[in-house]
């Protein structure tokens, strides 16, 4: 082997550790894994749902709160290290509850994505912030609209190459229907509000891209 090949070679190899180990990585999301110019599609989202109850079932539980028109189920992620993932269970001990949903205008990526980001750094380094509190995640508050994948759904936003739609299948805005719950999905998130009751409810929007 001639030793530019070699070098060549070595450098390939060395390439692959510092690759392998992410791709591999059953908590790593496509945003992470492509520099942010790309998001996972709904089944990431139900697989990473998933993997992180098999990975710390003692602190995740995954749950459907609601099925969309499209027949897709609605994942919410509640994550806690005091022992509670159960809403009654969190009342009854007076536990302070934050509910957090991503997409609910379903272009609008980077709550789904950040959360997901953010929940595991917490859980892996077993910060003390979730001995005190319940989270609720909804990472995909609008499953179907999130679905409708295209290259200019939001012209003006910085990224992804790829992106929801801002409605529903039903060509109804989840941002406008917190009084008149029209829609299904509102209906689901309005009772998870209920039975949960938090002290926090965190709307992760995104700027620019219905411009």
């Amino acid at each position: 082997m001639r030793p530019q090949q070699h070098r060549i070679l070595v450098l390939l190899c060395l390439l692959a550790t510092l690759v392998l180990p992410a791709a591999s990585d059953p908590l790593i999301t496509t945003a992470e894994q492509t520099g942010f110019q790309s998001t996972g599609r709904y089944q990431e989202m139900v697989r990473l749902c998933e993997s992180f109850q098999t990975e710390w079932p003692e602190a995740v539980r995954v749950y459907d709160f609601g099925l969309s028109p499209q027949g897709r189920p609605m994942k919410a992620l509640v994550v806690s290290r005091t022992g509670v993932l159960d809403a009654k269970q969190a009342q009854a001990r007076n536990l302070p509850v934050i509910v957090a949903q991503g997409c609910i205008h379903a272009g609008e990526v980077d709550g789904k994505d950040a959360g997901f980001m953010a929940l595991r750094e917490l859980l892996r380094k077993n910060d003390s912030s979730l001995e005190k509190c319940v989270v609720v995640f909804v990472p995909i508050f609008n499953v179907d609209g999130h679905e409708r994948f295209k290259e200019w759904n939001r012209p003006n936003q910085n990224g992804p190459r790829e992106m929801g739609w801002r409605v529903t299948a039903q060509n109804l805005n989840l941002n406008r229907d917190y009084t008149k719950a029209d829609c299904p999905e509102m209906r689901a998130m309005l009772d998870l509000l209920n039975s949960w009751d938090p002290i926090l409810y965190v709307d992760l929007h995104a700027t620019d891209g219905a411009q």
